[in-house]
């Protein structure tokens, strides 16, 4: 997906695409330019549900319930951000989105049933950027009559440990709209997409919803230089209310550091091993990320001294095959044979549609897996290549076995047959989910416990990193005068 034709280092006075002349009529709209999508957002969730073994949703209560709203998010997964988007905020939007995806028979079906509004970039082969008069006149006409629109200031979809420089067509947008239609009310809400990991399936999703912004009231576009510098700040305002909402490191490396040593510093206190909210563990990235970053400028040997001993320590853990949580945790006998005996009756109970629901599904399963490693070329758009064909070959197997089964018993083995094979291929995943999880960290449980062996250190250099961790925090918290705060317990 894609919002925008143009940097926000354009200089003023420059004729941009979309931008009308003096005297130039305004382009008709196309038939469809006020519809709005429909259904869409049921089938998003309902999809974005099974892929995602956990969404939390924060924030949405800061949404204007009326007027003209502009969603603007980060875009880190492909298409899988605006699914996400229709599939959790409250209002339907219509998106923009970049002119090629119509070039997909595939997707030209799913883009008309949403509504999508296509955007027209310069960057493109073959596209003609003056289009974007049409895109930019319908997004002015869903905005005056109190609609919502939604895009991705990024301008692309990406891999980068931050957000990248916002492009300026969603400020143009809306401060056109404002001209065009005095009187109109738009708020932009930032939302934030943090994946605990986007190419896994089964893997946690936090939807961050930020304050509004006030685009404020344009100035005269006679006046080039203040109009410009206006759609600049408006971008500079965005771009900082996207960043309150989003996870943004210096580096990949660097965010692995962070984040191990958040996770040892939040789990000081040892426990049994839990899942700790992405909420949560959101707030406490952001302050180890600001404290990263000032203490590296104040105290690099010291900061480069503990970055070295998280760096040793995750290695450790990933040659072993275990996670931080399974180190740190403290097991009573009474704990580790209930959990056992519930986790086992829970896999006996789920085992017989499990056996069913693999069976029926292994193939798209693995076909999916298959295209998805053939054809991404970039972690963004893995998701992309596992959902979207998902949404063919499932059905088409499904279909397969009632067809099976309706030659074999008839029409009501058919039926039988069409309504099993989804159902069971949900408890399936539910299945190998658990399976999975009580297998590993049985695993973990054996294999740290095992005398005389490597491993057995790692504890001990645990407690170092956690000890050389708590000391930067300290002195973080010093120079910021924060009150010391408790550790975050894992019980």
């Amino acid at each position: 997906m894609a919002d925008s034709v143009q940097p926000a280092g354009e200089k003023p006075g420059e004729e941009k695409p979309g931008e009308e002349k003096p005297g130039e009529e305004k382009p008709l709209l196309d038939a469809d330019a006020s519809r709005e999508p429909w259904g869409v957002d049921h089938l998003a969730r309902w999809v974005l549900n099974v892929y995602f073994r956990r969404v939390e949703v924060h924030g949405v209560e800061a949404i204007p319930r009326q007027g003209a709203v502009v969603f603007v998010g980060n875009h880190v997964n492909g298409l899988i951000d605006p699914a996400i988007l229709m599939a959790y905020l409250p209002r339907k939007s219509r998106f923009l989105g970049k002119s090629t995806l119509w070039n997909e028979i595939s997707l030209r079906l799913f883009l008309r049933w949403a509504a999508a509004i296509p955007v027209y970039r310069r960057e493109d082969p073959g596209v003609d950027p003056s289009r974007n008069a049409s895109t930019f006149a319908r997004c002015h006409q869903a905005l005056a009559a109190g609609g919502t629109i939604a895009l991705f200031p990024e301008g692309r979809s990406h891999n980068e440990a931050s957000i990248v420089p916002l492009k300026t067509g969603m400020a143009r947008i809306v401060l056109d709209a404002l001209r065009d239609y005095p009187g109109t009310d738009i708020a932009i809400v930032p939302v934030g997409l943090t994946f605990e990991d986007k190419t896994r399936f089964r893997s946690r999703l936090l939807v961050k919803v930020g304050t509004p912004i006030d685009p404020g009231v344009p100035v005269d576009e006679a006046d080039q230089e203040a109009a410009w510098e206006q759609v600049r700040e408006l971008t500079d305002r965005t771009y900082r209310g996207l960043e309150a909402v989003t996870l943004n490191y210096p580096s990949w490396d660097e965010a692995r550091l962070i984040e191990q040593a958040a996770e040892i510093y939040d789990r000081q206190a040892g426990g049994t091993v839990t899942e700790q909210e992405l909420a949560d563990a959101f707030d406490r990235r952001r302050a180890f990320i600001d404290g990263y970053e000032e203490l590296l400028a104040q105290c690099p040997e010291q900061v480069g001294a503990v970055a070295d001993e998280v760096r040793i320590y995750d290695q450790e853990l990933a040659l072993f095959g275990l996670e931080d949580e399974e180190v740190a945790a403290r097991y009573s006998r009474s704990y580790v044979w209930r959990s056992t005996l519930k986790a086992l009756t829970v896999i006996a109970v789920r085992s017989p549609l499990g056996v069913i629901g693999t069976v029926m599904n292994v193939l798209p399963y693995r076909a999916v897996a298959w295209i998805s490693r053939r054809l991404a070329d970039s972690p963004d758009v893995v998701s992309t290549y596992k959902i979207f064909p998902s949404l063919v070959l499932f059905p088409l197997t499904w279909v397969a076995w009632a067809t099976a089964a309706g030659w074999a018993w008839g029409w009501t083995g058919g039926l039988a047959a069409l309504f099993l094979a989804p159902i069971s291929g949900y408890f399936a995943v539910r299945f190998h989910q658990r399976l999975d999880l009580f297998i590993g960290r049985a695993k973990a449980f054996f294999t740290l416990r095992k005398p005389g062996t490597a491993i057995a250190h790692l504890a001990d250099r645990r407690r170092l990193v956690l000890r050389q961790v708590a000391e930067l925090v300290q002195a973080w918290q010093r120079r910021r005068k924060i009150p010391a705060a408790g550790p975050t317990e894992t019980t």
